[in-house]
């Protein structure tokens, strides 16, 4: 009687996931508005959204990051929350990474439902100009009881970073959110913006198992 020993290798996926700087989550409000700005006004170089009291403030009710969120209180069309990326040294950020995510909130401010949307987000940058991001566009319905609704936001920007020319690295690179709602919820809620790679799959070849197979002669 022998024994014959069979080693089993097994090739074992590993996914790893790992989240780039945060460039937007506000905690600083209402002191410090993360270098965030508001061009609703058209007012050029535009106005940092913590000088901006009767806009924005911290909201400390809902959030997913830290311990509160930016609370963007206007009623109707063209909210325009904005972030230039080069003014904070954060164009590696965008240009290192894939996606865009963040997570949006609205509060049911009345008593029949109603609805916010982000009506898009805008890049413009060297190389690309004023461009909505695809996939920039998203309606929160609310319904009579509903509470706050809240999404989480993943805008895939590859093909427009493809676009973007190499001077980015020191030219300019902003984000522009335009924001709507039915004037009743005149409310949205914003935190955890970040720009995140795309996840990273190794193949290990490893001793996944050993299998002992006994056989008679």
């Amino acid at each position: 009687m022998g024994n014959k020993i069979v080693t089993i290798l097994l090739a074992v996926a590993l996914t790893s996931v790992s989240y780039a700087g945060v460039v937007g989550n506000w905690e600083g409000m209402p002191t410090s508005g993360d270098g965030w700005i508001d061009w609703s006004n058209n007012s050029g170089a535009g106005a940092g959204v913590q000088t901006l009291p009767a806009m924005y403030s911290a909201n400390t009710s809902w959030y997913t990051l830290g311990s509160q969120s930016l609370q963007l209180t206007k009623n109707g069309w063209a909210q325009t929350l904005a972030i230039k990326l080069n003014y904070l040294g954060k164009n590696a950020e965008f240009l290192n990474n894939t996606k865009l995510e963040f997570d949006v909130a609205v509060p049911n401010l009345g008593t029949d439902g109603g609805w916010g949307k982000i009506e898009n987000v805008t890049l413009n940058a060297t190389g690309f100009s004023w461009a909505s991001l695809p996939n920039s566009t998203y309606m929160i319905g609310l319904w009579a009881g509903s509470g706050t609704v809240s999404q989480h936001v993943v805008i895939d920007y590859s093909a427009a970073k493809a676009l973007v020319t190499a001077t980015a690295t020191t030219g300019y690179i902003e984000l522009i959110f335009t924001t709507n709602n039915d004037s009743l919820n005149n409310q949205m809620l914003f935190d955890n913006v970040r720009f995140t790679p795309e996840p990273a799959t190794m193949a290990l070849l490893g001793l996944g198992g050993l299998a002992l197979i006994r056989r008679k002669r």
